[in-house]
């Protein structure tokens, strides 16, 4: 049994398509059955959508952290100095 999830997004913030930030989004995903039968499990006949969407939001959260982290990490001589003294203010 595969258990497929659709996710959509929109921008509202035009409906004109000036730029594809202002595009809707569809993706299809078909998951194996143990994984469709947890995500049934954890939404408890809710909204599956809305919890694939927020761990794709989660995911993509933790990979923006991440190169943040190895950005900063990256840095030095002046600016790794100005970053330093940035964060000893907080």
């Amino acid at each position: 049994m595969d258990s497929s999830v659709g996710i959509a997004g929109t921008n509202s913030a035009s409906n004109t398509g000036d730029s594809v930030s202002d595009v809707t989004v569809s993706i299809s995903i078909t998951l194996e059955d143990d994984l469709g039968s947890e995500l049934n499990t954890a939404v408890g006949g809710g909204n599956r959508s809305a919890v694939v969407a927020e761990a794709i939001r989660e995911y993509l959260d933790r990979r923006a952290v991440a190169a943040a982290v190895a950005w900063h990490a990256s840095l030095s001589g002046e600016d790794a100095a100005a970053y330093a003294e940035f964060n000893a203010e907080w």
